[in-house]
């Protein structure tokens, strides 16, 4: 097993490849992989004022040329949007600004008090319009802010890419989000533990598809009055969602499928959350999941 690790997208980025490799071979996949995604990130990233998707939130109220791989995520989140109820909810960029996450986690400033109220008013269907030859127009008064559904399309593209260019068997890792590619056995996929052990809670095992974990218990942080915050918000209250799950993983074919379905169940709580994941197996949306709750019970699909 050979490997190589960088930053982006406020997290660590990780490339495992079972394929023998020399190493100026795998030199040359790294140095790929890297300019790809940072590419992704110019498109994506809510924190740089520069990218399509904050000048997008810019020209709110006006149709705006976007990029395909925008126009593509934009298109998925709505529908996501409808078909959740408006529990997976990627218009909430304004309320991420209010509670202080205005820059990512490296960078965010735990010594000012967030402003703790909102009158949001949670839209009934998604605030976004679609034209043409990708023109977007965003409802005056919602930010986007497309967060894990960008990064597990991100991962899953730049997993492609790796695949087109003859590497078969593999696991690209970025902050949660894991895309498996293998031609042979499964792989174990381990999910952290977020009780701040060292042994992974359970194993997923994955031969070809995605593992998101959505939790609470990696990028929150302490404001001055000691209050714990917490990046995953409410979408119906714009506050830090009041829940007794710390993380929630799923197994999907598609890897945005389980981003949406893990954080959606995080939301719900554990056993609405529970019942959520096991009906969209039994559907045949995803395959496993784990749920870990806040009185230390692991809650694994069965």
């Amino acid at each position: 097993m050979q490997s190589t690790a960088f930053r982006a997208m406020g997290t660590d980025v990780e490339l495992f490849v079972d394929d023998w490799l020399t190493g100026p071979e795998l030199s040359a996949l790294a140095c790929g992989l890297e300019r790809s995604i940072r590419r992704y990130e110019r498109i994506f990233s809510r924190f740089d004022p520069a990218s399509d998707l904050s000048r997008l939130n810019r020209l709110a109220g006006t149709w705006t040329q976007v990029p395909p791989e925008l126009d593509e995520v934009l298109k998925l989140a709505a529908h996501w949007f409808q078909k959740t109820r408006g529990y997976f909810d990627p218009f909430i960029g304004e309320d991420m600004r209010r509670i202080g996450y205005s820059v990512s986690f490296d960078q965010l400033n735990v010594t000012v008090e967030p402003i703790l109220s909102s009158t949001r008013v949670p839209p009934v269907v998604p605030p976004v319009e679609f034209g043409p030859n990708g023109a977007v127009r965003l409802r005056p008064g919602y930010e986007i802010d497309l967060g894990g559904i960008a990064k597990g399309y991100i991962v899953a593209r730049a997993a492609s890419e790796l695949r087109a260019q003859g590497i078969r068997n593999f696991a690209l890792s970025a902050g949660g989000d894991v895309q498996v590619m293998s031609d042979g056995e499964p792989w174990p996929v381990r999910v952290a533990n977020p009780f701040g052990e060292d042994e992974p809670i359970g194993t997923l095992w994955v031969t070809r598809g995605g593992v998101a974990t959505s939790g609470t218990y990696k990028r929150r942080w302490q404001t001055p009055s000691g209050r714990v915050m917490h990046h995953l918000l409410d979408p119906f209250t714009g506050l830090a969602a009041d829940t007794d799950v710390v993380s929630a993983s799923v197994c999907a074919d598609e890897l945005t499928t389980a981003e949406v379905l893990a954080k959606v169940a995080l939301l719900l709580g554990a056993d609405r959350g529970t019942q959520y994941l096991r009906a969209a197996r039994e559907a045949g949306v995803c395959a496993s999941f784990l749920i870990a709750t806040t009185k230390g019970d692991v809650i694994p699909c069965n």
